[in-house]
C-alpha cells in the first residue's frame, strides 16, 4: 500500500510539471506552422539540371523500349536517376537543414 501511494504521488507530481511546462510554451505562430520542406525544392532544381536530365531521358528511353517489347527492366537507369538527384540536393541540403 505504500509503494502504491508513493507511485501515485509520483504520478501526481509528473502530471503537475507537465501541465507548467505546456502552460509555459508560446504558441507557434502561422509561420512555424507552415515549414515547407526544403528537399522537395532543391530536387526539382536538381531534376532540371543537364546531368540529370540526360538520365532521366535514358530512362525514359528504356521504358520506352521495354513497353514495346513487353519484357525488362529499367531499374539501372533509374537508379542512376535517382543518384544523380540525390547527389545534386546533398551539396545545398545540408546547409540549409536546422
Amino acid at each position: 500500500l505504500v509503494e502504491y501511494e508513493a507511485s501515485l504521488f509520483d504520478w501526481q507530481l509528473l502530471q503537475r510539471r507537465l501541465t507548467r511546462r505546456a502552460r509555459k510554451r508560446r504558441p507557434m505562430s502561422e509561420e512555424e506552422d507552415e515549414v515547407q520542406d526544403q528537399k522537395q525544392t532543391i530536387d526539382a532544381k536538381c531534376k532540371a539540371t543537364l546531368a540529370c536530365a540526360t538520365m532521366l531521358v535514358e530512362y525514359e528511353a528504356c521504358q520506352a523500349r521495354i513497353e514495346a517489347k513487353g519484357s525488362g527492366s529499367c531499374e539501372g537507369q533509374y537508379g542512376d536517376w535517382v543518384h544523380c538527384v540525390d547527389a545534386c540536393a546533398a551539396k545545398s541540403l545540408f546547409s540549409k537543414l536546422k
